[in-house]
């Protein structure tokens, strides 16, 4: 088919003599690589009006020009965080009009820059990506057998009542002190509950509540009492243990500990939450509390337990599986993020 949207004259005037020569709108089609709709219409415009172009369009002109279009569109891309109305302001300011961020917002949806939620990912300074990329290079390569071996781990946060995220509803105008249509909320007993977690390629692991505040000492309590009698009961000999640079995992104390154990720990990245499968299960989880409506925490703790409980085997094996992939989108994006 031709790039061109429109019909140029010459390419009607030529369906309209392949017509005049009884050829049907099929071979006029493939001779002149159009679709066929787009021949039927030449030729019954010109059937119509005797006319080869277009007819003059009705309606008021756009109060943008071709100059102002291209601007627009610059602004744009260039922080593509800027609302439309300090583009129409910069707008009217250079070329003395009054065009609105509406019109601004039509112009833009021509170049497919719609308004939408972005995503939020850690910031990443140079040093991260490098060491982001050094890491998917190192593992690009792991085979199944080799990531058998981790025991992945990380902690999380779930709030009893609503959650952190973005909310919207459904309203009418005039409706937004309506009973249905109102976010409720609490100054004061809201509360959360953490959680730590662990899991392999062989299935979930044990999942444990975190009192108050985490400190590098209720970490060495999980990790002696929880976590260490898990891995020598289901994991190989061999087996690496990951969690992240938080400062407690880090700490002085806790690094002695693996040492002591003569454990393996997995170098990992900072700011690479996309890359860890355990944040995959936490969204599952999560959206699994959404649906409930715990009473006290003890309760919001003990479905945060059942859900954990769900886990199945296969969804473990395919958020392992994909570490390949996830190495391989780090590499390619430079050190980036990823959709993970």
């Amino acid at each position: 088919m031709g790039e061109s949207k429109n019909l140029l004259e010459n390419e009607r005037e030529e369906i309209v003599r392949l017509r005049k020569q009884s050829k049907t709108f099929t071979e006029i089609a493939n001779i002149v690589n159009r679709s066929e709709t787009a021949c039927k219409q030449a030729w019954y415009k010109f059937f119509k009006t005797g006319m080869y172009c277009d007819q003059p369009k009705n309606g008021r002109p756009r109060k943008t020009t071709p100059k102002m279009y291209r601007r627009i569109h610059r602004l744009s891309e260039k922080d593509r965080f800027r609302r439309a109305n300090n583009i129409a302001v910069e707008i009217n300011y250079e070329n003395d009009t009054q065009i609105s961020a509406r019109i601004v917002r039509r112009r833009l949806e021509d170049f497919n820059l719609r308004g939408r939620k972005p995503q939020k990912k850690p910031l990443l300074s140079s040093r991260n990506r490098k060491r982001r990329l050094a890491f998917a290079k190192a593992h690009k390569y792991w085979t199944s057998e080799d990531w058998q071996k981790v025991l992945f781990s990380d902690e999380s946060k779930f709030n009893r009542i609503c959650s952190d995220e973005i909310r919207y509803v459904r309203r009418r105008i005039g409706e937004s002190l309506k009973t249905q249509c109102v976010l409720k909320t609490l100054k004061h007993g809201r509360g959360n509950v953490m959680v730590w977690a662990c899991f392999s390629r062989g299935g979930p692991g044990p999942i444990c509540r975190i009192n108050g505040i985490i400190d590098r000492f209720q970490y060495m309590d999980i990790l002696k009492n929880t976590m260490l009698p898990f891995a020598r009961n289901n994991m190989s000999d061999d087996f690496i243990f990951q969690n992240d640079n938080d400062p407690k995992h880090t700490a002085r104390v806790v690094k002695q500990f693996f040492q002591e154990e003569n454990m393996t720990v997995l170098p990992w990245p900072s700011q690479s939450p996309d890359i860890n499968p355990i944040e995959n299960l936490w969204s599952i989880i999560k959206k699994t509390v959404q649906g409930y409506k715990p009473k006290n925490l003890n309760e919001l703790y003990s479905t945060i337990e059942t859900a954990w409980s769900y886990i199945t085997v296969d969804q473990c094996k395919k958020l392992i599986d994909s570490m390949p992939r996830r190495c391989t989108e780090v590499i390619r994006n430079n050190g980036y993020w990823t959709k993970y």
